[in-house]
């Protein structure tokens, strides 16, 4: 090429867009659309003008691609990637992500303390974008309970009443049907004593009589040794692929397990006498960060921020038709050593309140 640039291809395959230069090294700028909120970071960051992206309305309403890149202006610097705070931009060098060649990081992570963690799922039911998973094992009822149970056949008529009103699913009923050729079958009742709790339900139940429960932990009454303290077995996993650094994670943990390490530093706030209520900001935000305020009415209702959910992003701000909402990024969590003043423009450019387009 006459300015001695090698070419870079762009290669499109909803939902990734690929820009590609190979030469003595290549490099490969890889975006994930489905991850991409919009908020136009990246493009107010670019040094060159090769980013355009969508107003977020466009994107969670009529579905268009959020970002398009300009092959012939981006220079594939990583400084899109560095400055968005949902990775949904990443730079490869030789087929490896540039951060592992020395390339800067925004602070962005997730530690949960297993050694704390009680594995109650309150953290994956309250993440906005489904990045949590909690597997757990809890001990057996016949772990914990202390007590006896007594079936006296002889009495039984297998009527089955203990097994439908018992609790725990510890009674199993077998009462085959007579037939010609076998017409009085052998009938079973049986107790699976690890999951037997003793409740004495089906001692009460029961219309003969023929069933006898005792509880040794029940109403105070203890006798004998108390079984040891069942442990709570599971495991927690959070996948970074879907992760947006909300802290939502850490706000609900019940045993303060979770730590949550967030890009960007800020503020945001709402402006109620311009707002509308269309709910646009609340449709966009991938935080799930604003909502509608509970029991307001048709035309007057607030909108409400936790302001600790917030990325400080500003797709809010660029959704809202009327300007009602100003986000301000006033500095990096921890700053990185960056390695050029291009950077360093780049990422004055993003510390500034989200303008409208």
């Amino acid at each position: 090429m006459a300015d001695g640039r090698l070419k870079p291809v762009k290669e499109v395959s909803p939902p990734t867009l690929r820009i590609v230069r190979e030469g003595a090294e290549t490099r490969e700028l890889v975006v994930n659309m489905e991850r991409c909120a919009a908020c136009g970071l990246c493009q107010t960051a670019c040094p060159v003008n090769a980013i355009t992206v969508e107003p977020p309305s466009a994107v969670v309403r009529r579905g268009e691609d959020p970002i398009d890149i300009d092959e012939e202006e981006c220079v594939l610097c990583g400084i899109c990637a560095f400055v968005c705070p949902y990775d949904a931009i990443t730079l490869l060098i030789d087929g490896e992500p540039a951060t592992e060649r020395g390339f800067p990081k925004l602070p962005k992570d997730v530690e949960v303390d297993e050694e704390e963690c009680v594995y109650c799922g309150l953290c994956a039911d309250t993440c906005p974008q489904e990045a949590i998973t909690v597997e757990r094992e809890v001990p057996s009822p016949g772990d914990l309970a202390m007590g006896e149970i007594e079936i006296d056949e002889e009495k039984c008529i297998y009527c089955k009443a203990c097994e439908e009103a018992c609790p725990a699913d510890a009674i199993t009923v077998e009462r085959p049907t007579p037939s010609a050729s076998d017409p009085e079958p052998e009938f079973s009742i049986e107790v699976d004593e690890d999951r037997c709790v003793y409740c004495g339900v089906c001692m009460r139940t029961c219309p003969v009589d023929a069933i006898k429960v005792g509880c040794m932990i029940c109403y105070g009454t203890t006798r004998g040794e108390l079984p040891e303290k069942g442990e709570i077995e599971g495991e927690i996993a959070v996948n970074r692929s879907r992760c947006v650094y909300c802290s939502w994670c850490e706000q609900v943990c019940p045993v303060e397990a979770i730590e949550v390490t967030k890009p960007y530093q800020g503020s945001i706030e709402i402006d109620d006498e311009e707002c509308v209520g269309c709910g646009l900001c609340v449709e966009v935000c991938p935080c799930n960060a604003l909502e509608f305020e509970k029991g307001g009415t048709a035309g007057k209702t607030r909108i409400v921020v936790n302001t600790d959910a917030c990325a400080y992003c500003g797709a809010c701000a660029r959704a809202c038709p009327v300007d009602a909402i100003e986000v301000v990024r006033e500095d990096v969590t921890a700053m990185p050593e960056l390695p050029t003043k291009a950077w360093e423009r780049a990422l004055d450019r993003v510390l500034w309140p989200t303008e409208k387009e």
